[in-house]
């Protein structure tokens, strides 16, 4: 284990606590948005917000958190659905939910037709609350792996 992890850790910490605040802040800006059709610009750029925000906290927490937890525990290695069972055996959420949470995000990332952006949204609303509820876990359990080997 080096030291160099546990810092790396910290930081993704509070970047992972700033952006799930950015989501946080765009659900409730976007709340009476979602569902409605022929929005101005201005609401549509809150909603692509909303959506980006969205992929970058679930980026963060599957991609960067989890691994880097894995890779200090010596658990590291496998695929992202090896890394999101860790997650739910770690109680951080359920993998059928993070697993959703992950296909959204690669649909938010990939999604250029303008006709299916609705159900992204729709989906995104659904979604958020199951992806902010993890920060808290994932957080608390990395607070207590970086006491446990810190150096």
């Amino acid at each position: 284990m080096t030291p160099e992890k546990i810092e790396l850790l910290q930081e993704e910490l509070a970047g992972l606590q700033l952006a799930a605040g950015y989501l946080q802040y765009s659900m409730e800006r976007c709340q009476d948005l979602i569902g409605q059709e022929g929005l101005p610009p201005e609401q549509l750029e809150r909603l692509e917000s909303l959506t980006s925000r969205f992929a970058r906290l679930a980026d963060l927490l599957i991609q960067r958190i989890f691994r880097l937890v894995d890779e200090i525990e010596l658990t590291g290695g496998g695929t992202i659905l090896d890394r999101i069972y860790r997650a739910e055996k770690r109680g951080w959420a359920n993998a059928a939910e993070l697993i959703k949470i992950r296909e959204l995000r690669n649909l938010i990332a990939h999604e250029y037709a303008t006709e299916k952006m609705l159900e992204v949204y729709r989906a995104v609303a659904v979604m958020s609350p199951l992806l902010l509820s993890a920060v808290p876990k994932v957080v608390s359990y990395a607070d207590n792996t970086i006491q446990r080997y810190r150096c």
